[in-house]
């Protein structure tokens, strides 16, 4: 089943541009005008992300916002393509959760990038398409599209916090990530989170690939954070 892209806009032409461009590159998109629309297309069939267009006579950090807050949708990719004249929606933006804005005038193949990125998708080459996003270290496997984890051959069952911390360590191994720079990724922009918060999710992380790992994977760094580091010795 090709992904589905929800774009949220009242422009029925940039929808149709937008959608024949997904669809050439094996998406598959739905059009919502406002965010009751979108959760119920989040209801009735598996959307993968949220595409928000825009522009300076509409608010949609306030979408954005909607969607982080509810347990249905709060985990879905949310990337907002910004006209001109709508530059200022940016702060807004960011502080309402939205994983990557783009300016526009756009390539789509940026666009195109990043989802395929973020979702884990292959891009077609030819009669050949590329293998789906999967991140390796030391014991772990991590099968980004499908959220299937295993350490040491055997699968981990993790929450979404738990499995976005992950993907985040798997992304920068043996780099020291802040609780600061790990809430940016795990939590919505606009829920407060504490240090402590963070700790007691780590603490999770770690008991789950105990299990399986040869020892300890994650170091914590006093005053600096956390990092994952693989000693097989």
């Amino acid at each position: 089943m090709k992904p589905l892209i929800v774009i949220c806009s009242h422009d029925a032409e940039f929808y149709l541009v937008l959608s024949h461009i997904l669809g050439v590159d094996g998406f598959t998109s739905a059009l919502a005008s406002n965010v009751d629309e979108m959760f119920e297309l989040a209801a009735e069939t598996p959307v993968q992300a949220w595409v928000l267009d825009c522009r300076p006579d509409n608010r949609m950090s306030d979408n954005c916002s909607r969607l982080r807050q509810d347990a249905r949708t709060s985990a879905l990719p949310v990337i907002a393509l910004i006209a001109a004249g709508a530059e200022s929606q940016h702060l807004a933006l960011l502080k309402s959760g939205v994983d990557e804005s783009f300016m526009r005038p756009l390539a789509p193949a940026k666009l195109l990038d990043y989802l395929h990125s973020k979702l884990g998708t292959g891009r077609q080459s030819g009669n050949r398409t590329q293998a789906v996003m999967s991140l390796n270290y030391g014991d772990i496997e991590m099968m980004v599209d499908s959220h299937h984890v295993r350490c040491n051959g055997r699968e981990i069952l993790l929450g979404p916090i738990e499995f976005r911390l992950l993907r985040h360590m798997l992304e920068n191994p043996e780099k020291v990530l802040s609780r600061d720079e790990l809430i940016a990724v795990a939590w919505p922009g606009n829920v407060y989170v504490g240090p402590r918060t963070v700790d007691v999710h780590i603490s999770r992380l770690r008991k789950s690939l105990k299990h399986s790992s040869h020892g300890d994977i994650i170091r914590t760094v006093r005053l600096g954070g956390y990092a994952l580091e693989y000693h097989p010795f």
